[in-house]
């Protein structure tokens, strides 16, 4: 988790620093991809601590992080062919819920080995 961090800020920072002369620059489908999946967890981790259900859990991260995966969408849609666009953001789709709840799971076990709520 770390390592994706780090390589995202490094990205980013070069991102911005030669955007210093020229437009803004965008983030590209990669970056996106790992905010928006730091944005999930963000969601995942916090309301884990509640009683809330797995579904409503999946609910609140998707309502919460639905511009990162608009802006991911968009990205994607930039930077591929318009087939190869369709198939990633419909793979990215069909995987969202089962990882998420896959994600919640490993949470509550790692919680339950570490003896914390």
């Amino acid at each position: 988790m770390n390592r994706i961090l780090a390589t995202g800020l490094f990205l980013g920072a070069t991102l911005l620093s030669g955007a210093a002369h020229a437009q803004p620059a965008q983030a590209n489908a990669m970056l996106l991809a790992q905010a928006n999946d730091r944005c999930m967890t963000t969601y995942a981790v916090r309301m884990t601590k509640t009683d809330a259900t797995d579904d409503a859990i999946f609910a609140a991260a998707t309502e919460g992080c639905k511009e990162l995966k608009a802006q991911l969408f968009g990205a994607i849609d930039k930077e591929y062919p318009a087939d190869q666009a369709s198939g990633l953001k419909s793979q990215l789709d069909a995987a969202e819920k089962p990882n998420f709840m896959k994600l919640l799971q490993k949470i509550r076990t790692d919680r339950l080995q570490r003896g914390a709520n």
